[in-house]
C-alpha cells in the first residue's frame, strides 16, 4: 500500500502545483501590478529626492551658523567629522575626531 501511495504522491503534487500556478496566473491577470516607472511613482522620488536635499541643505547651513556663531563670523575650520561628540557615542569610543 505505501508503494501506491509512493507513487501517486508525484502526480498529485505536480497536478496541484500547476492548478495553483494557473490560479496565480489568472488572478495577476485580473489584477496587474502597477507600473514602476508611472507618474505617480516619478513624482514620489522626485519628492523623495527633493527633501534629502532639502536635508542635506538645512544641516549645513546650522553647521555653517554653529561655526560662525563660535568664532565671530569665521570659519573655524573644524569639520563636520571633527566636531566635538556628546552623549552616547562618546560613551562608544567615537570621539569625533578625524582619523
Amino acid at each position: 500500500m505505501q508503494d501506491v501511495v509512493m507513487a501517486l504522491a508525484m502526480p498529485v503534487l505536480m497536478c496541484a502545483s500547476g492548478i495553483y500556478a494557473a490560479g496565480a496566473a489568472l488572478w495577476r491577470q485580473r489584477r496587474p501590478s502597477p507600473p514602476p516607472y508611472s507618474q505617480a511613482g516619478i513624482r514620489l522620488a522626485g519628492e523623495r529626492a527633493v527633501a534629502v536635499a532639502e536635508a542635506v541643505v538645512a544641516d549645513q547651513y546650522a553647521l555653517l551658523l554653529h561655526d560662525a556663531a563660535g568664532t565671530g563670523a569665521k570659519s573655524s575650520g573644524v569639520r563636520h567629522h571633527e566636531r566635538p561628540v556628546a552623549g552616547d557615542r562618546a560613551a562608544e569610543g567615537r570621539s569625533g575626531e578625524a582619523p
